[in-house]
């Protein structure tokens, strides 16, 4: 299967993105991410690894057609690994959550 093709077969799985980054001078940029197969578990996922004075800058929306640019590029920070697994599976039986973290100082 090609990229584009993968891409599209995972846009169109049903699939909700949940991210909060953080900017911290000195500390760097954290970005969180949480993929479900709902807005509400993938946003449950995320604060589960956040605390609460985070949860009010936390982003959900689903991976489909309509995304905007920002949700977009959190999109691509999913490998393609975990899409591939993901687009497999009905939505309600995975998720994926992951910690990024640069340091840019």
């Amino acid at each position: 299967m090609n990229k584009d093709l993968e891409a599209l077969t995972f846009i169109r799985a049903g699939w909700y993105i949940s991210y909060m980054n953080y900017c911290a001078t000195g500390e760097g940029v954290t970005s969180i991410i949480a993929v479900s197969g709902s807005a509400e578990r993938s946003e449950k996922l995320l604060k589960y690894q956040l605390p609460g004075y985070f949860h009010p800058h936390i982003v959900t929306a689903p991976i489909d057609a309509y995304a905007d640019m920002e949700v977009a590029k959190m999109i691509e920070w999913i490998p393609d690994a975990a899409k591939r697994i993901l687009q497999q599976i009905p939505p309600a039986s995975g998720e994926y959550v992951a910690h990024l973290h640069y340091n840019l100082s």
